[in-house]
């Protein structure tokens, strides 16, 4: 690919990959007696790759990705993840936009849907943000803003990450910071993972939140087994709090062209002293739950296209209002049920 730079052209030394995927479906979503029926673009996604060798093991690179709203033809800016860095023997260091790390522990692993209505993030992470220190607090699902990440060397199936979050909110009154971390283990069938999180200043000065999220995955034979389990912790003054578990039993089956998907989230009930929910989740008590179903299948025409079909449903409690993940369910209230079902498409470059 020929290209112009700023001291000239590109160096031999360096290549560029294109790469991403399309995903969209015609879908019907529904949180009472009145359903809409649209079609709606999965988070596809047009990302360009680059490298170049500095020598002794050393190299730079940098990666620019922009959403593609394949519904409606929006897109373009780069605001998914985005960044440009170093690696070599000592690991990787990235600055930029960017998944947090904590993030990692489930989406990619252990969803079977990944993302979209279908997905678990509709509960777990207590919702999808893309946002910088103190936006959108509730979410522990996060793709942050000004992002220092730092991917230590892999060992025997180890790998750990770290990221922090520029503190460029910072104001008289507050100071909000993010701090991720990941630890994981991959070797043959299985996978495990831990992932922390802790936002401070979040909701108010002095406050601090935290996640702790665990994931295992196992295959045997064509058969994924899949499970998370997630802690989060709110502090929405100094003087309150608020705390919520959550769980995760997912499955993936492939036989043939063929692939099986089911997932079953579970958000207990909140505890703590806070006068009034946060997300999703309802007000400490009763009634502050919720669990979310879905059920998919897929036929692959090829290795990079599939076509799919994908139910879920959202059985929220009476203080509860977790919506649909990616493309909400509007004017969704406390009590609600949203559902879909959806018919789709997916290819990849």
């Amino acid at each position: 690919m020929p290209a112009s730079a700023h001291a000239g052209t590109m160096p031999e030394s360096s290549n560029i990959t294109i790469y991403g995927f399309l995903k969209v479906d015609a879908e019907s979503v529904s949180a009472g007696p009145t359903s809409t029926a649209r079609v709606s673009n999965n988070l596809s996604v047009l990302g360009f790759r680059g490298k170049e060798d500095l020598g002794d093991g050393m190299e730079a690179f940098f990666q620019l990705e922009s959403n593609v709203f394949v519904d409606t033809g929006a897109g373009g800016e780069f605001t998914r993840n985005t960044g440009v860095g170093l690696r070599g023997k000592y690991g990787q260091v990235l600055a930029g936009i960017w998944e947090s790390p904590y993030r990692f522990v489930s989406v990619y692993a252990i969803d079977p849907f990944t993302a979209g209505i279908f997905a678990s993030n509709s509960l777990l992470g207590n919702g999808f943000t893309t946002a910088a220190n103190g936006v959108a607090p509730a979410s522990f699902d996060r793709r942050q803003k000004n992002l220092l990440q730092y991917f230590a060397p892999g060992y025997l199936g180890w790998n750990a990450r770290i990221a922090v979050s520029a503190r460029e909110e910072k104001t008289a009154a507050s100071n909000p910071g993010l701090v991720s971390g990941l630890l994981t283990y991959e070797q043959g069938p299985l996978y495990l993972a831990y992932g922390y999180e802790r936002h401070t200043d979040y909701f108010a000065a002095g406050t601090t939140d935290e996640g702790h999220k665990l994931g295992a995955a196992y295959s045997i034979g064509g058969t994924r087994l899949r499970f998370a389990w997630e802690k989060l912790r709110y502090e929405p003054t100094v003087k309150t709090h608020l705390g919520r578990n959550a769980w995760q039993l997912g499955a993936t089956h492939e036989i043939g062209l063929h692939i099986f998907r089911a997932s079953y989230v579970r958000a207990l009930n909140a505890s703590g002293n806070a006068s009034a929910g946060i997300g999703g989740t309802g007000k400490p008590g009763g009634e502050s739950g919720a669990r979310q179903y879905a059920l998919g299948y897929g036929y692959n025409l090829s290795r990079r296209t599939e076509l799919w079909a994908a139910y879920t449903r959202i059985n929220n409690d009476k203080y509860a209002m977790y919506n649909l993940s990616g493309n909400p369910v509007a004017g969704l209230a406390a009590g609600q049920d949203p559902y879909g079902f959806g018919l789709g498409i997916t290819h990849k470059f």
